[in-house]
């Protein structure tokens, strides 16, 4: 099941000690855009440790890693990837013309825009307007959001590869160094590669964003429409299993890392590092905590729960914006609210406390 993906990185990983159930065990694969799959995602294989995905009929999960939303949104058109992280704006696109993806938006998972603008500390970049002339560093152009980052530029009055280069610089050091050196002005990442940048003690500053689209969200879980059809106890499951393993993920941060470590051992630290790497590994699995938790945004306090208005806000800043030329298509084509209440039945304290 891996040769069809673009992949980067791969781990199968079976949970241990989990009873049974009566229900048939699914295996099911999680795509990651960019090289994703780090501990910043540890509270899935915590979620599996605990048995929060097999009490679903989830056996077990395999994480693929692909080079964006515009290579991993096929992937699960095609079912091929049963979820998917990904990001909303192409399929936006995708229905405005007619050519609507046969896939769906069932968890908003990233409630808030993650992707932002970053320059270096003492760099005379202060504001968007600023990039104009200059050189803008993304981590590679078939990422999901370069729709609502050109949006965002056009609404300076800069144009996309005309008044502002774009230049594709991956993720991790040598992207990191890019802007270093200067041969980037910016780059727009997303939050936790910014939190990995500082972590390295690199000194940056963050662009300030227009409200009209900081609170427009970011990533969440897509699944095919046939999954949905035939399998919506699969779909259910997936996301509450998620919601669970997130909060127990907070409830006890040190033994959800430890995890990671140990379904990972190429990321357990090396002897005498421990103590150090278990420091910077609570920060990483919590990068996202803003955004994850931001229940400011409008809507019920529900996990997962998309605001339909927040979506009017996305299909209307992405045509003020010439990224899309029509607005007039149905907004189910693009996600559904129905197992947001399911994702959240369950008892919150007591998963919290069993991790505790």
């Amino acid at each position: 099941m891996k040769s069809f993906l673009a992949t980067t990185a791969t781990a199968v990983i079976a949970l241990a000690g989990a009873a049974m159930p009566a229900a048939a065990q699914e295996r099911v694969t999680v795509g990651l855009p960019g090289a994703a799959w780090s501990v910043q995602f540890a509270y899935y294989t915590y979620g599996e440790q605990l048995g929060f995905f097999r009490e679903e009929g989830i056996d077990a999960l395999e994480y693929v890693s692909v080079s964006g939303s515009a290579v991993l949104l096929p992937q699960v058109a095609n079912n091929q990837v049963q979820f998917g992280y990904a990001n909303p704006d192409l399929a936006v696109i995708a229905a405005s013309r007619g050519e609507p993806l046969p896939v769906t938006f069932v968890v908003n998972w990233l409630r808030s825009q993650t992707f932002e603008f970053v320059t270096l500390e003492d760099s005379p970049v202060t504001e968007l307007a600023d990039l104009a002339g200059g050189k803008l560093g993304v981590g590679a152009l078939t990422w999901g959001n370069l729709p609502m980052s050109r949006a965002m530029l056009s609404s300076v009055g800069l144009r996309w590869n005309e008044d502002v280069e774009i230049l594709p610089i991956g993720l991790g050091a040598a992207a990191w160094r890019r802007l270093e050196t200067g041969e980037v002005d910016a780059v727009n990442l997303f939050v936790g590669e910014h939190g990995r940048m500082e972590m390295a003690g690199i000194p940056i500053r963050r662009i300030p964003m227009p409200d009209q689209y900081r609170t427009i969200f970011s990533n969440g879980i897509v699944t095919n429409d046939t999954m949905i059809a035939e399998k919506p106890e699969i779909v259910e499951g997936f996301g509450r299993a998620l919601v669970k393993s997130w909060i127990a993920c907070k409830a006890n941060t040190e033994a959800c890392v430890r995890a990671f470590w140990e379904t990972n051992p190429a990321a357990a630290p090396a002897a005498g590092d421990e103590a150090a790497q278990l420091e910077r590994d609570m920060q990483q699995v919590m990068f996202d905590i803003n955004q994850i938790d931001d229940f400011t945004v409008g809507g019920p306090d529900l996990y997962g729960y998309y605001p339909e208005d927040a979506w009017e806000r996305l299909i209307e800043v992405m045509a003020n914006d010439g990224e899309i030329d029509n607005t007039d298509f149905d907004r189910g084509l693009l996600f559904t609210n129905r197992f947001a209440e399911a994702f959240n039945d369950f008892d919150a304290e007591a998963v919290a406390a069993a991790a505790e």
